[in-house]
């Protein structure tokens, strides 16, 4: 309808003027037809953009054509440029010209919108997938995959000073012998839901779950300076939650953590197939042992000699013992800590 006015407009020209047919064709109101096909696409549909073209070409023509056979005793075809300009003669060149003008905008327009629009979808698509897929990892990890300028592969990782926390229920075979599978799962949900307050509020990144056990990270995954403080102040708010806090069907579930801080290496394992996003090294084994520790000194924290060294004196520490981690021959000591 828009293009149908601004042809019948154009083709007024000659009557209100008193001119030849041919007058209209030369009008510079011409350029508003690719104004109009411009407008389209701010729909962001690529139809649109076509039967605007498609309207725009088939006008055109028929204006020409009208040209041709208004006047058929003096048609008023020239070849001659300087004619054409000069006077009502018609050239048929520069009115294919503008036809085909039209069609190559029309085109162009349609092809950028079409490609802008896959973009957008594969966008949405892409953020919905990031969105699920930091359900089951943790959103860091999610948006380091998404991101990643290549596929990842089995070994992709790199290495750095981190620390990391395992967390382990005590007496969880206990608790989930007196459970249905229903109630157990409900209680791991509820505990899950309240420790993972905790560890966002201090920046950790649970990079895995087993059964009732955690891996938590800082500056690992998502950068951390203060990695060492934030994973203590950490330890105790999820060692002062569970001590308190009775969880559905369970009651209550104390919690053992182990904490260590050294070179960690962070990234991806397994095969091509299937891949495990995760930390792992030595540092990371020694947190580990620790956190198993804690049953024979009846501490719900036992720390690393680093992660004491990277706190400073901000933490009331004692010293617990040594322990001798597998692989290792020199005892490391370790530390629980008050308040």
């Amino acid at each position: 309808m828009d293009m149908g006015l601004l042809m019948f407009l154009i083709w007024s020209f000659h009557i209100q003027y008193e001119q030849p047919a041919s007058f209209y064709l030369k009008a510079p109101t011409v350029m508003y037809v690719f104004i109009f096909i411009a407008l389209r696409t701010l729909r962001f549909e690529p139809q649109y953009i076509i039967w605007a073209g498609i309207t725009a070409i088939v006008g055109w023509g028929c204006m020409v054509g009208y040209v041709l056979v208004a006047e058929t005793d003096n048609p008023m075809i020239t070849r001659n440029y300087v004619d054409y300009l000069t006077s009502n003669a018609v050239l048929i060149g520069a009115e294919v010209d503008k036809i085909l003008s039209m069609a190559v905008v029309t085109l162009v327009l349609f092809v950028a919108i079409l490609r802008a629009q896959r973009i957008l979808n594969r966008s949405v698509l892409d953020a919905t997938a990031a969105k699920d897929l930091s359900r089951f990892v943790s959103r860091e990890v999610a948006d380091r995959i998404i991101s990643s300028d290549h596929a990842v592969q089995p070994g992709d990782g790199e290495s750095r000073v981190g620390t990391v926390i395992f967390t382990d229920i005590e007496g969880f075979s206990t608790v989930s012998e007196k459970l249905t599978p229903q109630e157990l799962a409900e209680t791991l949900n509820e505990y899950f839901e309240a420790t993972s307050k905790i560890i966002d509020k201090y920046g950790g990144v649970i990079t895995q779950f087993q059964g009732d056990l955690m891996l938590i990270t800082f500056n690992a995954v998502a950068p951390d300076d203060n990695h060492a403080v934030n994973a203590m102040k950490t330890a105790i708010g999820i060692r002062e939650l569970t001590q308190k806090q009775t969880f559905c069907h369970g009651g209550k579930l104390p919690t053992r953590c182990g904490v260590n801080t050294g070179e960690i290496v962070v990234g991806a394992i397994g095969s091509k197939e299937r891949l495990c996003f995760t930390v792992h090294g030595d540092q990371v084994n020694v947190a580990a042992r620790l956190e198993q520790q804690n049953k024979e000194y009846g501490s719900y924290i036992l720390v690393g000699e680093n992660t004491v060294q990277t706190c400073g004196p901000g933490f009331d520490f004692e010293q617990a013992g040594e322990v001798t981690v597998r692989g290792r021959e020199a005892p490391t000591k370790i530390y629980t800590v008050n308040g």
